[in-house]
C-alpha cells in the first residue's frame, strides 16, 4: 500500500474504528463501521493523486476530509483545487447514499405491507404476554405481526422466523426502517445472534423513534426499547415511544407541539448517560423535563412493571 494511501487508511481506522482493508485511489468506497460484516454504512475515496481524501459513515453522518500535508502549507490554487475535489466526491457519495435509500424503501413499503394487526394468540402477542404484557388489550396499533421474515447473519440467510414489527419514524413522519423481535411460533424469542435487528435504513435514522402514542395535552415520555416504553407507560400512564438504543435515546427529537418530556432511562451507565445528553438538550429548548431511573441497578421499566405488577409511578414536576 502507498504511503499516501496508508496514512489516510490510519486516519479513517483512528476516526471510525474501521477501515477497508485497501484503499483505491479515486473509487468511492463502502466499508463496516461495525462488527457486522453485513454493514456497509462506512464509505471513503481517496483522490486520484493520493494527497488528499474524504471519508466517513452514513449511519452515524459524521464526514471528514483528510489531507497528506497541512492545508496551510497549501497555495490559494492547492486550496481550491482540494475544494473542488471535496464538492465533487460530496456529489457522488450524496447520489449513492439517495440511491441506497430509495432500494431499502422499496424493501421497507414491501416489509411493512406483510404485517398484520396484532390478534390474541399470535406470536407477537404470546412474545409481550411472556414480557409481563398479559391483558394489555388493545396494544399501540404501530405494533403487528410480521408471519414470516428472513434472518440473515453475516450475509447469509440462516433461516425465517415469525417477528413482532413495528416503524421508526422519522420527526417528519416517514418510516425510515422497522424493527423486528425475531420469535418463536409460540412467541418465544429465536436462537439467533441477535433477536432485535433493523432493516436497512431509508433516510437518517437520527432523532427518529417508534411512536407507541401521541402526546397528550404537551406530554410525551421515551424510552430506550419497546417493551420498556410499553412498562413505563402502564406503570405511568404517560404517553411513550420507544427510541430503541441508548444512542438513539441521546439524539430523539421530539415532536413540535411537546412541552414536557419524560424520560425512562435503563438502570445502567449507558441510559444514564443517554438521558442526560436527552435532559441537556431538552433544557436548552426551553421544554420542561423528567428522568426517572429504576431503582435497582441495571433493570428498566419493563422490568419494574413485570416484577410489581400494576405498579403507579408518579412523574411529579421537572427535575
Amino acid at each position: 500500500m502507498h504511503d499516501a494511501t496508508r496514512a489516510f487508511r490510519n486516519a479513517i481506522l483512528h476516526a471510525l474504528g474501521h477501515a477497508p482493508d485497501v484503499i483505491e485511489l479515486g473509487r468511492l468506497q463502502r466499508f463496516p463501521t461495525s462488527d457486522r460484516r453485513s454493514d456497509t454504512s462506512g464509505w471513503c475515496k481517496v483522490f486520484d493523486d493520493g494527497r488528499a481524501g474524504v471519508f466517513g459513515c452514513w449511519r452515524t453522518g459524521r464526514s471528514e476530509t483528510w489531507t497528506a500535508t497541512d492545508t496551510r502549507s497549501m497555495t490559494r490554487q492547492q486550496r481550491a483545487e482540494l475544494a473542488r475535489q471535496v464538492a465533487a466526491a460530496t456529489r457522488e457519495r450524496q447520489a449513492e447514499q439517495r440511491r441506497q435509500w430509495a432500494e431499502n424503501e422499496q424493501r421497507i413499503t414491501k416489509l411493512w405491507g406483510r404485517c398484520m394487526p396484532l390478534v390474541p394468540g399470535d406470536p407477537a402477542t404470546l412474545y409481550l404476554k411472556g414480557r409481563g404484557f398479559a391483558g394489555v388489550w388493545p396494544l399501540p396499533c404501530c405494533l403487528r405481526y410480521l408471519p414470516s421474515a428472513d434472518y440473515w447473519h453475516e450475509g447469509e440467510r440462516i433461516g425465517t422466523f415469525p417477528a413482532l414489527a413495528a416503524p421508526l419514524t422519522a420527526a417528519d413522519g416517514r418510516i425510515v426502517a422497522l424493527h423486528r423481535t425475531f420469535l418463536t411460533r409460540d412467541g418465544h424469542k429465536a436462537a439467533v445472534p441477535t433477536v432485535r435487528k433493523l432493516t436497512p435504513a431509508s433516510g437518517p435514522l437520527t432523532g427518529a423513534c417508534i411512536r407507541l402514542h401521541e402526546p397528550q395535552r404537551g406530554v410525551l415520555g421515551v424510552a430506550e426499547g419497546i417493551e420498556t416504553a410499553l412498562g413505563a407507560w402502564l406503570a405511568s400512564s404517560v404517553p411513550a415511544v420507544a427510541a430503541y438504543s441508548a444512542g438513539s435515546l441521546a439524539a430523539w427529537q421530539w415532536p413540535p407541539d411537546v412541552r414536557r418530556i419524560v424520560v425512562f432511562a435503563d438502570a445502567d451507565r449507558a441510559g444514564r448517560e443517554a438521558a442526560d445528553t436527552l435532559r441537556a438538550r431538552a433544557l436548552r429548548a426551553g421544554l420542561q423535563i423528567k428522568l426517572l431511573v429504576p431503582s435497582e441497578p441495571g433493570a428498566d421499566w419493563c422490568d419494574v412493571w413485570a416484577q410489581r405488577g400494576a405498579v403507579t409511578v408518579e412523574v411529579g414536576g421537572a427535575a
